[in-house]
């Protein structure tokens, strides 16, 4: 009977080598990918914050600003009717109504304003203060259907995009959260939910 050969520690190394080097590129393409979506929320947020731009010069007024009764629905027209134009948007309802004029209007698509969380980005209600949001500011946020900021986004994607166009702490500049990090901190290294807002107005 012909014997059988076991492997040699020559192609054990080599097969750990291998295995090595895939897992080495498994997790360095993990990293471009998680690089790549703190890069799309910049960009998403530069383009809606352009949005609000032009629909202002377009209308004369933000996208929601005056729609105090109801909420403006999704095909359901372009401008709020005559409100309290005040240049920012004081409650749920225009809120709400920002975003769905800036669809109905063809100045963003839904891809546009998907966010990498699952979840769509909404517009908070400029009210008083919280959570390191200023008073009387709108951000864009990941919100419930009153205009509050919720818990939903990963922390280490808030704490890497206010690193990348802001000042890298929660409590100041464009990008606010409720959980603390600063400049100091290992963004990749934290973990939960966060709340985030990037100021929009005024």
């Amino acid at each position: 009977m012909k014997q059988q050969r076991g492997f040699t520690l020559v192609e054990l190394a080599i097969v750990l080598v291998i295995i090595g080097l895939i897992l080495g590129m498994a997790f360095k393409g993990k990293d471009l990918i998680d690089g790549a979506k703190v890069k799309n929320m910049q960009a998403q947020y530069n383009k809606i914050v352009a949005g609000f731009n032009i629909y202002y010069e377009k209308y004369g007024a933000y996208p929601g600003d005056g729609c105090t009764a109801a909420v403006i629905a999704i095909g359901g027209g372009t401008v709020c009717p005559a409100g309290n134009r005040n240049g920012i948007l004081n409650n749920a309802n225009e809120t709400q109504s920002a975003i769905n004029l800036l669809l109905n209007t063809n100045i963003l698509t839904n891809a546009d304003i998907q966010s990498v969380f699952g979840q769509a980005w909404g517009v908070t209600v400029a009210g008083a203060a919280a959570g390191n949001f200023d008073a009387n500011t709108n951000y864009i946020s990941l919100v419930d259907n009153t205009g509050a900021a919720q818990a939903a986004a990963d922390l280490r994607f808030v704490c890497a995009l206010d690193r990348l166009m802001d000042d890298a702490v929660n409590t100041t500049g464009i990008v606010r959260s409720a959980t603390a990090y600063n400049a100091a901190a290992d963004c990749w290294a934290l973990n939960g939910q966060a709340t985030i807002g990037m100021r929009i107005l005024p």
